[in-house]
């Protein structure tokens, strides 16, 4: 997905930044590559779609500038009540330069095991890839259908990663496996002294 984010140039600073956001914009940097950082703001709105849509570690289009910038989201300050956003970095990219970010892990399938009662385990959110920033995928994908039992993992080895994208992280590292339920564990140790009564019951 392409996202574009439309930028205005930003006169407000310090103090004065609050007045940015009464008028309903999000106060941000643009910095990298060796030149100047440039405030800049842009409403809030637009930031959420494309938060909401899975923006956070993809390439970003500023228009509004001198020039078209591709930049990627460094750090996002929100309110720690109300949750608004505060103020974005954005960090300046070039297209021709590898870079390293983290891509979210979604699912894809269903497990045998956890119909059966199994509770999945997320070890990773996100995966650290690194490649061209017009490289970057949207997500890694986990087929859960391999968890067929308690002893089955996903591993990082295990997910299919387009070309171009080198992932960082330790091939063997788990990122889903599986557990047993609460209620399930119950139900095993209540048969387990169920059959022990009745072992010992026949025995007298």
């Amino acid at each position: 997905m392409n996202y574009v984010l439309k930028v205005e140039p930003r006169t407000e600073t310090g103090r004065h930044v609050k007045r940015v956001r009464e008028a309903g914009y999000v106060p941000a940097v643009v910095y990298g590559q060796g030149e100047p950082a440039v405030p800049v703001q842009f409403r809030e709105i637009d930031m959420v779609r494309i938060l909401r849509s899975g923006g956070l570690s993809q390439l970003i289009l500023l228009e509004g500038l001198d020039k078209p910038t591709n930049v990627l989201i460094k750090e996002v300050q929100r309110h720690p009540i109300r949750r608004t956003l505060l103020h974005v970095d954005l960090y300046r990219v070039q297209m021709d330069v590898k870079i390293q970010t983290d891509v979210p892990v979604h699912t894809t399938g269903e497990s045998e095991a956890m119909k059966a009662g199994a509770v999945l385990i997320h070890h990773m959110d996100n995966i650290t890839v690194e490649c061209l920033p017009g490289d970057i995928p949207e997500y890694l994908v986990a087929d859960l259908s391999k968890l067929k039992t308690l002893d089955d993992v996903i591993t990082v080895a295990d997910l299919p990663v387009p070309d171009g994208v080198e992932v960082l992280a330790e091939p063997d590292a788990p990122v889903f496996s599986l557990t047993i339920s609460r209620k399930l564990a119950e139900t095993v140790a209540g048969e387990g002294g169920e059959a022990e009564e009745e072992a010992e019951a026949s025995e007298e």
